[in-house]
C-alpha cells in the first residue's frame, strides 16, 4: 500500500463538457444497493446488500461515505478523504486511524466527484491496468434528468469488484469552512515502499514454503527430482513473480512444471499468470481450470506482463476428483473435496503421503484474542473429507491467514473442534 496522488490516473468522459465553476460546497447522499463479485462458491459469483452513500464536497477536499448493509452494528462502514493538497486517505471499517489510500479509493472519490454534477447527464471512466485483472476501467454513470437521480458505479479494488446502483435522496449545503469533516486526525504512515522478502522454509524433506508476509499467502513448494509442482500463487502479477524469484534463488534449476491453486478466490490464482509466462501447466478441477483459462486470456498490454511478452500458449489440464504427481523422490496427490470444504463448489487440498502432510488453503483454524479456534463448519468438512478417504495425517500446513500457526498436528484440530 503506498500514499498515492487521486489524479494520476486517466480520466474520460462520454460527452463533452465546457469548464464550469467549482461547485458549491455540497453533501449529496444516495442510497440503493452494492453488488460485489468475489467470486465465493464458483467464479464469478455475487452478493447484492443494501448501501448508502454520502459525499461531501469542498473545493479540493472531498470525503465519501459508504455503508454497506442494513443501518445498525451489522453494516460495515467504509470513509475516503481527499485533503486539500489531492493526497487520499482511508479509514477501513472498524480500522482505528486512517491510512494511506492504495489508489482505489481515490479513483472513486475522483469519479463521483466528476459524475454528480445537476447539469447533465454524465458518463465518467478511469481507465488503468490491474495488477490481477489486467486492463479495465471504473465508471460512474450519473443521470441527473431522471425522476429519481440515479448513480451507477462500477469499482474495482485489489480482490474484488463491486457495482453500485445509488438513487439520490438529498442534497444540502454545507459551510464552506467546514474543515472537519475532511481531517484525518492522525493518519497511519505509509509503510515502506518495497515489500518485505519472501520467506523461504523447509518443512520436510522435499516440501518448501515460501510466505509473502505483506499479501499475507503462503504457498507450498513440493521438490521433484528436476523440477517442482507450486501449490497457490498469492494475490497478483507482482506476487507471482516474487514467488518465481524466491523459487529460482532457493531450488535453482528446477523449473516449476505444474501449478496449483485451492480454489478460484483472488488471493490463491492472483498470481498465475508469470508461471504460465514460463510454462507451467496448471492442473485444476473444470471450473477451476476453465476459470484459469480466462486468466490467461486477460489483457495486459500498457505494458505488457511476462505472459503477454512470452508468446506462450498456456497449457490447462482438467481433472476431476484427484490428480496424483510421483516420481522416485517425493509424491503429491491433489484432491478435491468439493462440498465438504463448506466454501466453494470445488476445493483442492494437498495431500504429501511420503511426510504424513496435508496443505490446504483456509479451512482450518483461525488465530483469536483467546488463542486458536476452529474454522466450524469448514474445519468439520476438512475433517471429514481426511476421515472418509482414511488418509493418515499428521500434520496440517495452512495458507492463509500467516499469522498465529501456519502448521498444526491433526490431533490439536481435533481437540480444538471438540471443544
Amino acid at each position: 500500500m503506498h500514499l498515492s496522488r487521486c489524479c494520476a490516473l486517466f480520466l474520460f468522459a462520454a460527452c463533452a463538457t465546457t469548464p464550469a465553476a467549482p461547485p458549491a460546497p455540497a453533501a449529496i447522499e444516495l442510497g440503493g444497493s452494492i453488488t460485489w463479485e468475489g467470486h465465493y462458491d464458483r467464479p464469478h459469483a455475487t452478493r447484492t446488500y443494501p448501501a448508502s452513500l454520502r459525499l461531501l464536497r469542498s473545493g479540493e477536499r472531498a470525503r465519501c461515505e459508504l455503508l454497506e448493509g442494513e443501518p445498525g452494528p451489522d453494516a460495515e462502514s467504509t470513509v475516503f478523504v481527499r485533503d486539500e493538497r489531492g493526497a487520499c486517505w482511508v479509514l477501513p471499517h472498524g480500522g482505528p486511524r486512517f491510512v494511506p489510500d492504495r489508489g482505489d479509493g481515490g479513483r472513486l472519490l475522483q469519479l463521483l466527484l466528476a459524475a454528480t454534477t445537476d447539469t447533465a447527464p454524465s458518463d465518467q471512466g478511469i481507465a488503468f491496468q490491474h495488477p490481477r485483472l489486467g486492463e479495465v476501467a471504473d465508471r460512474a454513470t450519473w443521470d441527473s434528468a431522471a425522476s429519481t437521480p440515479e448513480l451507477r458505479v462500477l469499482w474495482h479494488r485489489p480482490h474484488d469488484h463491486a457495482q453500485l446502483v445509488l438513487h439520490r435522496t438529498t442534497t444540502t449545503a454545507i459551510a464552506p469552512d467546514a474543515t472537519a469533516a475532511f481531517e484525518v486526525g492522525d493518519p497511519q504512515p505509509a509503510p515502506a515502499h518495497a515489500p518485505a522478502p519472501p520467506r523461504f522454509r523447509t518443512l520436510a524433506p522435499g516440501v518448501h514454503e515460501i510466505v509473502l508476509p505483506d499479501a499475507d499467502s503462503r504457498s507450498l513448494a513440493v521438490e521433484f527430482e528436476d523440477h517442482v509442482v507450486l501449490c497457490e500463487t498469492s494475490m497478483d502479477n507482482p506476487a507471482g513473480e516474487r514467488l518465481l524469484a524466491a523459487l529460482d534463488e532457493h531450488l535453482p534449476g528446477k523449473p516449476v512444471r505444474h501449478v496449483l491453486f485451492g480454489h478460484y478466490h483472488p488471493h490463491y490464482t492472483g498470481g498465475l499468470r508469470p508461471f504460465l509466462a514460463r510454462g507451467a501447466i496448471v492442473a485444476a478441477p473444470p471450473l477451476g481450470a476453465e476459470f484459469a483459462r480466462e486468466i490467461a486470456a486477460r489483457p495486459f498490454r500498457s505494458p505488457p506482463d511476462a505472459l503477454a511478452a512470452s508468446g506462450h500458449t498456456p497449457v490447462i489440464e482438467p481433472f476431476t476428483g484427484q490428480r496424483t504427481f510421483h516420481d522416485a523422490t517425493n509424491d503429491l496427490v491433489a484432491i478435491d473435496i468439493g462440498a465438504d470444504s463448506h466454501h466453494t463448489a470445488e476445493y483442492v487440498v494437498f495431500w504429501l503421503p511420503r511426510q504424513r502432510l496435508l496443505f490446504q488453503g483456509d479451512l482450518g483454524w483461525f488465530a483469536g484474542a483467546s488463542g486458536l479456534r476452529a474454522g466450524g463448519q469448514r474445519a468439520r468438512g476438512l475433517m471429514k473429507a481426511i476421515d472418509d478417504r482414511q488418509l493418515p495425517v499428521e500434520t496440517l500446513v495452512q495458507s492463509w491467514p500467516t499469522l498465529g500457526a501456519p502448521t498444526l498436528p491433526l490431533a490439536e484440530l481435533r481437540a480444538l473442534l471438540a471443544k
